[in-house]
C-alpha cells in the first residue's frame, strides 16, 4: 500500500545560533513535525549582519538561493525580526520581500512591531533641552523601522489577494494595528509557548531546589532569585540587584544568560551595560551618584556631596558573593532553574516589547513569577489573566517586599491557560491557516 505524502514546510529563521529565534524554532519545528515534513532554513546571520559589499553581494545571493528553494514545499512560516535579515532597512525589505513573493503558502510570524509616535516638532525641542541629538537620532531608527513594518503589512495584503498568506503576531494590541490602521484582517494574534503537556509535566515534577542549591555551590539555607535572558539595558537587572540588599544575607541573584552575541563591538573591552551591573555588584549604590539619572538628582534635591544620598538609597557592602553570572545554559537547566528558584523576577522597561519568550516559559514552568507593570507583560495578562505578581518599573523596594512576603498561588488559573495557550494548541491553529480552514 502505498504510503501517503505529507505536505512539506520550511520554517525560515535563525538557526544554530545563540539566540531566543533559534530555540523558539527549535520548538516549533518539533511541534509542527506531528503534522508535516519540517525543514529549518535556516538564516547565515554572519553574512546578513555585514555591511561591506562584498559581504551584501554573498548576503543577497544566500537569500536568493533560499527564495528557490521554496518552490519544493507546500507551507512556509518565516520567523521575523529585523535584525536577521540584513545589515540595513532597505537590505531587510528586499530580503524579507523576496522570500514572501517565493513563498506558496505564507505565515509570517512578526515578533513586535513598531510604529511612529512622537512628532518631529517633539523631537526637536528635546533635542534643544537635552543638548543633544540623541533624539533626532532615535527618531530616525524608529521612523526607519516604523517604514519597514508598514511596508512588510502591505505587501502581505497584497499576496493575500492572490495566495494563502497571514501575519501572526504576539499581542492584541498589535492585531489591531495591523487590522484598524493597515486595513488586513489576515492576522491572528497568540501569545508564545514552549511546552507541550508531557514536557510541562515533566518539568512541573522536577522540583528540586536543595539540587539547585548544590549544583551553584550556594548554602543549603539560600534563596535564589533568578533573573533570566540576554544582558541589555531594558531588562532592569540593577533594580534586582538594589532590591537584593534589602534582603537577608542568605538570598543569592542568579543571572542566568550573557551579552547578546549581536551587541559584541570590536575594541569594547566591556559592554556598557554590563559595567553599569558590576559596578552595581561592587559599590554600594550611596556611593554611586553618577548612576543617579540627573532628573531624578533635581526630584530629590540631591548636589554633588555622595554624603548626601546617604539614608536616601540603600547602602551595604560588595554583593560580589550573592550575585552568581551563571551564563547561557542549555534548554533543560534553563527550565529547571525557572521551576526550582525561589522567585523569578522580570524587571523589565517599557520599550515597546511584544512578547517575552521568558514570561511564557517562566508560567510553564511553574516558576514563583514577579514582573514588572510594563505595557508588554499587561498583554501578556489579556491571554493569561492573572497568573503572576506584579510591580511597578524601578521599585526595587516593591520587589524586595514581594519577593520575601508574596504568597499568591496561580496553579489554577495557570492550568486554565495552558489548556488553551499549550503549543500544541498554537500550532493546531497554524496549521489550519496553512491549509485554509480558518476564517
Amino acid at each position: 500500500m502505498t504510503e501517503t505524502k505529507r505536505p512539506r514546510l520550511a520554517i525560515i529563521s535563525s538557526w544554530n545560533d545563540s539566540c531566543g529565534n533559534a530555540s523558539y524554532t527549535y520548538v516549533l519545528k518539533k511541534e509542527f513535525e506531528r503534522h508535516y515534513d519540517v525543514e529549518v532554513l535556516g538564516l547565515d546571520l554572519y553574512l546578513l549582519k555585514q555591511t561591506g559589499r562584498i559581504f551584501r553581494r554573498r548576503a543577497r545571493q544566500h537569500i536568493q538561493e533560499m527564495a528557490a528553494k521554496l518552490r519544493e514545499f507546500d507551507y512556509v512560516n518565516m520567523q521575523f525580526e529585523a535584525g536577521l535579515y540584513g545589515a540595513t532597512i532597505h537590505d531587510i525589505w528586499r530580503n524579507v520581500r523576496t522570500l514572501m513573493d517565493a513563498a506558496p503558502n505564507l505565515i509570517l510570524t512578526m515578533h513586535r512591531i513598531d510604529t511612529e509616535n512622537n512628532s518631529l516638532l517633539k523631537d526637536i525641542v528635546l533635542s534643544f533641552v537635552t543638548f543633544s541629538v540623541r533624539p533626532l537620532r532615535q527618531r530616525r531608527s524608529l521612523y526607519n523601522y516604523a517604514w519597514l513594518y508598514k511596508k512588510m503589512i502591505l505587501h502581505v495584503r497584497k499576496l493575500a489577494r492572490h495566495k494563502n498568506a497571514w501575519i501572526k503576531v504576539h499581542t492584541k494590541r498589535e492585531k489591531r494595528i495591523v487590522e484598524d490602521f493597515f486595513d488586513f484582517h489576515g492576522v491572528m494574534d497568540a501569545p508564545l509557548a514552549f511546552l507541550d503537556a508531557q514536557e510541562r509535566d515533566r518539568v512541573l515534577a522536577d522540583l528540586r531546589p536543595a539540587a539547585l542549591r548544590e549544583r551553584y555551590n550556594l548554602p543549603a539555607d539560600a534563596k535564589v532569585i533568578g533573573a533570566f535572558g540576554y544582558i541589555a539595558n531594558y531588562k532592569g537587572f540593577e533594580d534586582l540587584i538594589r532590591a537584593l540588599r534589602l534582603l537577608p544575607e542568605n538570598w543569592y541573584l542568579l543571572v542566568v544568560g550573557s551579552q547578546h552575541p549581536q551587541s559584541i563591538k570590536p575594541w569594547t573591552s566591556v559592554d556598557a551595560y554590563l559595567a553599569k551591573l558590576l559596578l552595581e555588584v561592587e559599590t554600594p549604590l550611596a556611593r554611586q551618584f553618577d548612576l543617579l539619572p540627573r532628573d531624578l538628582r533635581g526630584r530629590l534635591q540631591i548636589d554633588a556631596d555622595l554624603g548626601a544620598l546617604q539614608g536616601i538609597v540603600p547602602d551595604g557592602p560588595s554583593l560580589t558573593d550573592r550575585v552568581r553570572f551563571v551564563g547561557n545554559v542549555d534548554d533543560d537547566e534553563f527550565t529547571f532553574m525557572l521551576r526550582n528558584s525561589d522567585a523569578v523576577v522580570l524587571p523589565y522597561l517599557e520599550v515597546g516589547q511584544s512578547m517575552s519568550g521568558v514570561i511564557a516559559l517562566a508560567i510553564e514552568s511553574g516558576a514563583r513569577l514577579f514582573c514588572s507593570n510594563n505595557l508588554s507583560f499587561a498583554e501578556a495578562r489579556r491571554y493569561y489573566g492573572d497568573v503572576f505578581s506584579r510591580f511597578d518599573m524601578g521599585n526595587y523596594i516593591e520587589i524586595a517586599q514581594r519577593v520575601k512576603y508574596d504568597t499568591a498561588d496561580y496553579s489554577e488559573q495557570r492550568e486554565k491557560m495552558f489548556q488553551k495557550y499549550s503549543i500544541s494548541t498554537l500550532v493546531d491553529l497554524q496549521c489550519r491557516m496553512f491549509e485554509g480552514r480558518v476564517g
